[in-house]
């Protein structure tokens, strides 16, 4: 079922099924405001009770950070010059955020788009429930005569607990820091994946609540599978995140356990680019390209389940 509501004074697309249910904001990118499935919430909420209308200069930390939004064309504000040498200001984590998309609903799909105010690009998404998973799928179009640079990264803020443990694609063997933190030193430090006695971090499971960190890392290179994912002990409660790997080829972590604003929650980041500055990704030969007249297709799905196996 899809209906169109009110969620604290936004309008709302309501998406849900038997299992399943979403809440979507068409004036603010499309985001997701709530993902439940049966009781059990997975998103950060709103620390702030409201939603203020961001612009294209706006800083993310600014406002709600809350839920799951698109990053896209970067996540750090950039100042990037094209290839025919205009320059052009990335804006601070893209511009999906701040944008009004037109949306309508089409054979139980919610299909969302807008065109870009700063690139010339046409970004459209789809939504759609299946049982106990949301499947996003995604085509962006260059719809300009120079192509340009972009990071594509799926933001999307999970509640944080503190016994809550982290899944990762298997077969990765490094964790590159890129912010600095007291457990993990200065950007740039790497570290083995597995714990060992001489590597104290568990990246696999996260800080505890009083150590008021704020964190960023990335697995070190392309991963070799997309899908990673959480588990909630208490609830019994897996959460799966599937993806193309080969469109989506590096992955972050982002966690806040109160060193950012005060707010506690974390984030697995599939994203096109390595790592978050698109100079930054483009210096390392990491970034991704639009050509004229390309289009991006993408998917993601997001999968529950209340025993702990899928």
């Amino acid at each position: 079922m899809i209906f169109q509501s009110e969620y604290l004074g936004e309008k709302a697309i309501i998406v849900e099924n038997d299992s399943v249910r979403c809440i979507v904001l068409p004036k603010h990118g499309g985001k997701f405001v709530s993902i439940k499935f049966e009781e059990f919430e997975f998103l950060f909420q709103n620390p702030k009770e409201k939603f203020k209308r961001a612009n294209l200069k706006s800083r993310f930390c600014d406002f709600e950070a809350c839920g799951f939004d698109d990053a896209f064309p970067s996540i750090d504000r950039d100042e990037v010059v094209l290839h025919n040498g205009e320059n052009v200001c990335y804006p601070d984590h893209g511009e999906i955020w701040t944008s009004d998309l037109s949306y309508d609903i089409r054979n139980n799909t919610v299909h969302l788009e807008m065109d870009s105010r700063v690139l010339p690009y046409h970004y459209e998404k789809d939504i759609q429930l299946s049982d106990n998973s949301i499947t996003i799928s995604y085509c962006i179009r260059n719809t300009g005569t120079v192509g340009f640079p972009y990071i594509w990264a799926f933001h999307c803020l999970a509640k944080y607990e503190e016994d809550m443990e982290l899944i990762y694609p298997q077969g990765i063997q490094y964790i590159e820091n890129v912010l600095h933190s007291l457990p993990l030193g200065n950007a740039g430090n790497i570290y083995k994946f597995l714990k060992e006695e001489r590597n104290h971090y568990d990246f696999q499971k996260v800080p505890q609540s009083e150590t008021n960190l704020m964190e960023k890392y990335y697995v070190h290179g392309k991963v070799p599978q997309g899908e990673c994912g959480y588990y909630y002990p208490r609830e019994h409660m897996k959460v799966k995140i599937s993806y193309d790997h080969k469109k989506l080829p590096y992955l972050g972590f982002w966690i806040t356990t109160g060193g950012f604003r005060g707010d506690k929650n974390c984030a697995f980041e599939p994203t096109t680019g390595y790592y978050d500055s698109i100079v930054k990704a483009e210096e390392r030969g990491c970034c991704s390209y639009l050509k004229p007249n390309e289009d991006f297709t993408f998917y993601l799905k997001i999968e529950f389940c209340n025993n702990g196996i899928l």
